[in-house]
């Protein structure tokens, strides 16, 4: 090979490292797509099957953000016959909220589907719907059931909670505030876990383990504010319904009771 046939041959290998060389840095630069949240809803419909009409129903929906962005729930509609009792309305990445519906069957009768809708700024699930739907039984005229005494509280997915899911009671000296609640079970089994409670002394009474309940909640009036109230969380094993919440709200009396 004479001298000027080595000189091409580098010459050559040089262009070709100089253009691999021009190439890495492009893309090194190449624009990564921005955070975003991603709405999981584990469970966004129930049946309650067969209720009286009359009785409240209500679910609570789990929503889970499993994104990297933050998760906003802008609005929930809900249509004819239902309503929203709680829903959240942020939701950092890797932290969960809940939604819950609620229809009262007073004016219902027969097969109902009812639904509402979360609307976020997920872009691949703007809209979700979530549905309630079940059997509204009714005498032959379509009034209630004669000779069905309504229970005092309501159905939470798979529970029937009572007296009610809110209680207030007055706080007097030298006594302690104490309010009991019942739950049955009417679909499946379901074990409750634990009570998450800040304020109020919550304890869990076994009646028929899976099937039936009493939870028991007492405040000591020594050194509690003039008036408090809390959002207690139960806890469940329960997919249906993981949690669910008891409203307490305690005042304090000017005077003992006699």
């Amino acid at each position: 090979m004479n001298p000027r046939q080595r000189f091409v041959g580098s010459a050559a290998l040089l262009i070709v490292m100089i253009s691999t060389s021009a190439a890495a840095p492009q893309a090194a630069t190449t624009k990564r797509s921005a955070p975003v949240p991603r709405a999981v809803v584990p469970l966004d419909s129930y049946d309650f099957g067969d209720v009286f009409k009359g009785e409240l129903i209500s679910q609570l929906f789990v929503i889970r953000n499993e994104g990297e962005a933050e998760l906003r729930i802008d609005n929930l509609t809900t249509g004819c016959g239902c309503s929203v009792i709680d829903s959240d309305k942020v939701l950092a990445p890797g932290h969960e909220g809940k939604a819950e519906l609620e229809v009262n069957t007073a004016s219902q009768s027969g097969q109902i589907s009812k639904i509402a809708t979360l609307h976020t700024n997920d872009p691949d699930r703007p809209n979700i719907v979530l549905t309630v739907t079940a059997n509204v039984l009714t005498s032959g005229d379509g009034g209630p059931v004669k000779g069905v005494v309504l229970r005092s509280g309501k159905h939470i997915g798979p529970i029937f909670l009572g007296p009610h899911s809110t209680v207030g009671f007055t706080m007097t000296q030298a006594k302690t505030a104490k309010a009991e609640f019942t739950v049955t079970v009417e679909r499946g089994n379901l074990r409750i876990l634990s009570i998450e409670a800040r304020h109020f002394a919550g304890r869990i009474d076994t009646l028929a383990e899976g099937r039936s309940y009493k939870l028991v909640f007492e405040l000591n009036p020594d050194g509690a504010p003039a008036t408090l109230s809390e959002h207690v969380r139960v806890l469940t094993d329960s997919v249906a319904l993981p949690y669910f919440f008891i409203n307490l709200n305690a005042t304090a009396s000017r005077k003992p009771s006699p």
